[in-house]
This record gives C-alpha cells, sequence and structure tokens, in this order.
C-alpha cells in the first residue's frame, strides 16, 4: 500500500514538473512574441549563452611566429654574408646592386599574389613553402665557394637566380606571420588584452631579431667563413620546419566561393593608390644608399670591419624599429589620431547594452571626435606631410655635410666626420620610423573592414618596388658618383613623396560612427 502512494506521489511530481516546465516556455514565447520595445530584446539576448568561437588555437600563433622570427634572423644574416661575401671578392657596388634586383623584384610579385595564395590554399602552405624556398637558396650560394673559377658575369647571374628563392621566401613567410594574428585574435579583443600585448612585443622583437641578423651575418663570414656561414642557416630553416607541419591545414583559407579578377587586384581606389605611390618614393629614398651602400661606405671610407659595419646597421634596424611600435602612442595618441575607433568603440559598447540609447550615443561620440580631433578631422590623410617634410630636410643636410666632407676631406674619414654622419643617419632613423607608422594607419583607414588583406598586399606592393628602385639606382649612383649623389637622389624622392602625398584624401572612417559601430576595429 506504501509502495502504490509513493509510486502515485511520484508520478503526480512528475506530471507536475511536466506541466510547469510546459508553463514556463509557454510564458517565455508570449513574453518573447509580446516584445516590442529595444530594451527588453537586448535583456532577453544577454542571457543567451555566446556563439562558439570560431578562433583558431593559439599554438597556431606561436609556430608561426617562431617560423617568422627564426626566418628573419636568417634572412638578414644571409644579406650581409652575400654583400660582404662577395665585396671581399672585389666585387664592384653595382654588381652587388645588381645582385639584390631579383630579391626585390619577386618581393613586388609575391606581395600581390600571396594574399590570394593564401586564402586558397591555407597558411601553412604558405610558411612551409617559404622556408624551403629560403633553404633552396641558401644551398644554391654553397657553390660560391668556388667562385674562383666562374667569370664576373657567371657569378652575378648565379647570385641574382639564387637570391629570387629568398625573395619569395621572404613575402611568403610574412604572409602566414602577419595574417595569423587576424585568425586567433577574438573579435572582441581590446587594446589591454593579452594578445595584443603580444603581438606588440613580437613586432618590437622582429625588428630586434633583423638587427641581430646582420650582427650574426657580419661575424659569421669574419670569423667562419663563407661554407661555415650558410651552413648554419640551412640548419636553423630545417629545424624549424619539423613543428610547421603541426600547423592546421586550413588555417587561413577563404570560405568565399569568389574569384578574384585582375581589376580587383590593382585597382584599389583614389585613396590606397596615391598613398602606394607615396610609399614608393618613402622607401625608396632610404634604399638609395642604406641597403648595399651603406655598408660599403662604412668600410671603403673609415676602414671598419665586417662586424662594425653590420653591429651598425643593427642598431639603427633596432632604433627604427623601437620608435616606429612607440610613435602611435607618444607621437599619434597625443594629436588625438590614434586608435582610429577607441570613441567609435565605446559608443558600440553602449549600443549593444543599451539600444534605445542609440540616437544620444552617435551624438556623444560626434562631439567627442570633433573635439579630440579639431582640425585634424578633415586633414588627417594629409598629416602625412609635415613627418615626410621633415625627413626630406633632415636628408638634405646630410647630403649637405657630404658634399662639404668631400670636397675638403684629404680622403679618409675624420672622426668628426664619423660622428655628424651617425648622428645624421640616427636623426633620419627617428623621422622616417614616424612616416612609416603613419602611413601604417592611413592604410588601415583607407582600407574597408572587407579589403584589409588585398590592400594591404598592393600596399606592400608598392613598398618593394620602392625598395628594388633604390637598390638598383644606389648601386649605380655610388660606384659612379659617390655617396653624396645618392643623399641628393634621396632628397629629391622625398621631394616626390611629400607632393605626393598632399593629394590623399580625408580620412572618413572616424566621422562615420553608425557604420563604425556595426563593425568596431580593434584599437
Amino acid at each position: 500500500m506504501s509502495q502504490a502512494l509513493t509510486q502515485l506521489s511520484r508520478e503526480d511530481l512528475s506530471a507536475s514538473t511536466t506541466v510547469d516546465n510546459e508553463n514556463q516556455m509557454h510564458s517565455r514565447e508570449e513574453r518573447r512574441s509580446d516584445i516590442h520595445s529595444p530594451m527588453q530584446a537586448a535583456e532577453i539576448v544577454e542571457f543567451e549563452p555566446p556563439a562558439p568561437s570560431r578562433t583558431a588555437p593559439m599554438w597556431n600563433f606561436y609556430i608561426i611566429a617562431s617560423g617568422y622570427l627564426v626566418f628573419t634572423l636568417t634572412d638578414s644574416a644571409l644579406r650581409m654574408i652575400v654583400l660582404f661575401g662577395l665585396y671581399q671578392r672585389n666585387y664592384q657596388p653595382l654588381d652587388i646592386a645588381l645582385m639584390f634586383t631579383s630579391y626585390e623584384a619577386l618581393g613586388v610579385v609575391t606581395n600581390l599574389f600571396g594574399g590570394i595564395m593564401g586564402s586558397k590554399w591555407g597558411l601553412r602552405l604558405c610558411l612551409l613553402m617559404g622556408l624551403s624556398l629560403q633553404l633552396v637558396g641558401i644551398c644554391l650560394l654553397f657553390a660560391l665557394v668556388r667562385l674562383d673559377e666562374w667569370s664576373r658575369g657567371a657569378v652575378i647571374g648565379y647570385v641574382i637566380f639564387a637570391q629570387s628563392f629568398a625573395g619569395a621566401a621572404k613575402d611568403l613567410v610574412k604572409l602566414a606571420g602577419k595574417s595569423v594574428t587576424k585568425l586567433v585574435a577574438k573579435d572582441d579583443v581590446g587594446t589591454h588584452s593579452p594578445l595584443f600585448r603580444l603581438v606588440a612585443w613580437l613586432t618590437g622583437l622582429k625588428n630586434s631579431i633583423k638587427g641581430l641578423g646582420f650582427f650574426m651575418g657580419a661575424a659569421l663570414l669574419n670569423y667562419a667563413g663563407l661554407w661555415p656561414s650558410l651552413l648554419v642557416l640551412a640548419i636553423l630553416c630545417i629545424l624549424v620546419i619539423p613543428p610547421c607541419l603541426r600547423i592546421e591545414n586550413n588555417l587561413g583559407v577563404s570560405t568565399s566561393k569568389s574569384k578574384l579578377t585582375l581589376r580587383q587586384i590593382f585597382d584599389k581606389g583614389y585613396s590606397v593608390n596615391i598613398l602606394s605611390l607615396a610609399r614608393i618614393f618613402l622607401f625608396g629614398s632610404r634604399d638609395l644608399w642604406f641597403e648595399v651602400v651603406l655598408p660599403i661606405y662604412l668600410r671603403a671610407m673609415f676602414g671598419w670591419s665586417f662586424i662594425a659595419s653590420g653591429s651598425f646597421l643593427a642598431v639603427w634596424i633596432i632604433f627604427y624599429g623601437a620608435v616606429q611600435s612607440s610613435t602611435p602612442q607618444l607621437i599619434l595618441k597625443p594629436l588625438g589620431l590614434y586608435p582610429i575607433r577607441r570613441c567609435v568603440k565605446s559608443a558600440t559598447l553602449s549600443v549593444k547594452l543599451q539600444p534605445h540609447m542609440l540616437d544620444l550615443a552617435v551624438l556623444l561620440h560626434t562631439t567627442i571626435a570633433t573635439i579630440t580631433n579639431g582640425c585634424f578631422i578633415h586633414s588627417r590623410g594629409r598629416m602625412l606631410v609635415p613627418w615626410t617634410v621633415a625627413l626630406g630636410a633632415v636628408m638634405v643636410g646630410l647630403a649637405i655635410f657630404l658634399t662639404f666632407e668631400r670636397n675638403t676631406a684629404s680622403g679618409t674619414g675624420s672622426i668628426g666626420m664619423l660622428v655628424g654622419f651617425i648622428a645624421g643617419l640616427l636623426v633620419f632613423a627617428f623621422f622616417f620610423a614616424v612616416n612609416s607608422s603613419v602611413h601604417s594607419f592611413l592604410i588601415v583607414a583607407y582600407a574597408g573592414k572587407d579589403k584589409v588583406a588585398i590592400n594591404v598586399g598592393f600596399y606592400y606592393c608598392a613598398n618593394a618596388i620602392g625598395r628594388l628602385v633604390g637598390t638598383v639606382l644606389s648601386g649605380w649612383l655610388y660606384q659612379y658618383y659617390g655617396i653624396w649623389v645618392c643623399m641628393w637622389t634621396s632628397c629629391g624622392f622625398l621631394i616626390i613623396c611629400s607632393v605626393v602625398s598632399i593629394f590623399l584624401p580625408p580620412v572618413q572612417s572616424g566621422a562615420t560612427p553608425v557604420a563604425a559601430a556595426v563593425t568596431p576595429l580593434p584599437a
């Protein structure tokens, strides 16, 4: 009897629970159907479970970043080994500059089509292909131990062929290194998140590694010779390949089925095209005297060793990278130009939590942006002009200094000339880093979010064109006229860059809070 009552009570309790659950579900459906105000909708959406994350695991980032850094070390070291190794065999500056033309030319092609390769085949294949091409380029240079048996033309042609592999490898690896951060970062990552701090740290570390590579290449060549130096670089490339095999095969593969036409690749709109043209002359002005001419000049004029020349290039690159990474906080932020959409992000948060305050949020954002940016809100595109003019003024000072020393020096560099020259180069590095950082700000501001990758790839293609033109001209001008003519030509490039920058249109992204609120960029 008691067992029957117990069973009956359990059935009643179960039925009661079922009815209660059905009533609760019915009540929820009625409440949802009766919702008419945005505030009530926001309250219900707020308690829904978040959608599953679409971000890739962080270990993909660590592996690709490690491969990118090791490649940067081998790439910069290889440049010093080739440059100094052939210079000590009495090859002329023009010969050496020609040997690097394929390196820069393949960079143009890879930058232009690398984004398409990454979206079609994934970052894993691009990274492995880049490391493999670098290994092939290094191994091809082992034949230079017998270059005394070759003609001068054969050596130049062979090095051009070998450097083409390194040029393509550099931009394939850079493609993976630059793209993986977007794939592992969540959409709501803020400025103080660990990932963004890691990315900022990685950017500075990359420049330090590049400087270390300059020093390592010069030291290896000086103490070990050509063959052992190349062997060390080849071993480094081999060691980093196995971990890269663990990267997800479909990482970075695009799900879009639309095909990209050649017109879409080259036609980026007025603002991106003008900025890319300015970029050509900006980086051409640097490589007219930096990549090939400067280390040769330091050795020829001041009698510096390979290690001393490589060490100075390392210091210059590290200083340049430090200024570049701190420019947004130290220079752009006080002017109200960085981050691009910090106020927009705040307004977006208010709209997300309280949609009925949309008009108020837009009004507040517009007011804050107008007060913060002031006269810059309509002229952000042309803010590049004063920095380019300042950079040109520094270069004019360097050119005048070297011209004066050329007419008065007895043939060898004095201590005073060395100190003045190095000081001028460091000042140039500061203003060049600021210009480069402002360029980076503008390309992000001009490019639409759905076209950032392809627009930035086109922009860095222009960067490679500038390096190619500067490298070829530097060897010819230095060999037949001297470094002072390289400096004056660099001044001409910067004048053209300043004039082109005048035609940059205003940046409109910060003035459209409603559109930006839909898809805010991370600050």
